[in-house]
């Protein structure tokens, strides 16, 4: 037997209806949006439509209806368990550098090679991007080549 759905809140703004429809996703639950291409299409619709429809099942109406009552309350307070793998810090990849003259670290990558970029779009209407591994010092000026 096909699940009856429930509409249990109404949004004027699209955003807000998929951030709150991630959340209840998140937590297991079963929706959808009703009316979200029309008011995305032409947001004076909205109030035409009835705004944007967050669709549950029968079954978790009840479930959903208090999650966003915590959610709008602002006493929502998800817990994570601790198996959660998470990304390590992409500044543990980044190679610290700093300049060999002066010592700085406010220094800059320059990945291509801005005189060949440049002639290669003009000459033929598009870029050519050779790789220059160049580093340059914001503080003194000085530039050198990766090694």
């Amino acid at each position: 037997m096909a699940d009856r759905f429930v509409t249990i809140a109404t949004f004027n703004d699209v955003t807000e209806a998929h951030i709150l429809k991630g959340r209840l996703e998140a937590e297991g639950i079963l929706c959808f949006l009703g009316d979200e291409h029309i008011v995305g299409a032409q947001p004076f619709y909205s109030v035409a439509v009835g705004g944007v429809k967050l669709k549950v099942t029968a079954q978790d109406e009840e479930e959903a209806r208090a999650i966003l009552s915590k959610i709008q309350g602002g006493t929502s307070e998800f817990l994570y368990t601790d198996d959660l793998e998470l990304a390590p810090p992409m500044q543990e990849h980044v190679q610290a550098r700093t300049c060999p003259v002066c010592g700085s670290d406010n220094i800059s990558e320059e990945k291509y090679n801005k005189t060949v970029f440049s002639i290669s779009y003009l000459l033929l209407g598009f870029p050519v991007p050779f790789l220059s591994r160049k580093f340059i010092c914001y503080n003194c000026g000085h530039h050198w080549k990766a090694k």
